[in-house]
């Protein structure tokens, strides 16, 4: 009889979040936000990339629609777009991102107060009525403490310098009276 290190709940767990993956795979492989992770208030720039990978009509409109917990304050205007906002959602219409090619669209607000992952509706559309909704992420992470990394080495080092100086002193003292003391006769 043969035995497998893999349990049926590992299989069944890997078996999982390959269907996960292959279901997110459509959405995260198509359009990217940029920078894709934020800290808790942060004020922000977000960039939408927008692909129009294989339709031979144009892209001539993109909504993305903003998550309540996102302070939305503006949104890009792009030349040859118009835009237009109606509460948490911008649309820019009109343009054209030809096949092969995306566009880029931005806006600015505040992160949200509470670490999570916030999720941007993007819906993008062209002239003939196709269009395909995106649900694209954006992770939200907590403010880390205020004195970290470089602040910190800085004490450090100057606690170790000043030792080292102490030591240094020491020793010298210890040479000069080494060296003047009166020899014995």
């Amino acid at each position: 009889m043969r035995f497998s290190g893999w349990s049926s709940r590992a299989i069944w767990a890997c078996s999982a979040a390959v269907a996960a993956l292959a279901l997110a795979a459509p959405a995260s492989a198509h359009l990217s936000i940029d920078p894709p992770k934020v800290e808790t208030g942060q004020l922000v720039d977000l960039v939408f990339s927008i692909p129009n990978e294989d339709d031979p009509s144009p892209v001539d409109h993109v909504t993305l629609g903003i998550p309540p917990d996102f302070d939305l304050d503006d949104a890009e205007a792009k030349p040859g777009w118009v835009q237009s906002r109606t509460g948490q959602a911008v649309t820019w219409s009109g343009g054209s991102i030809p096949k092969g090619e995306f566009g880029r669209f931005s806006i600015r607000g505040t992160a949200p107060k509470n670490p999570e992952t916030v999720l941007f509706n993007v819906l993008v559309g062209d002239r003939l009525g196709k269009s395909i909704t995106y649900r694209v992420g954006l992770d939200v992470a907590a403010h880390g403490p205020e004195d970290a990394g470089a602040r910190s080495l800085g004490r450090a080092a100057l606690i170790v310098a000043v030792i080292a100086g102490l030591i240094a002193l020491g020793a010298l003292f210890t040479a000069l009276y080494v060296w003047l003391r009166p020899t014995p006769d």
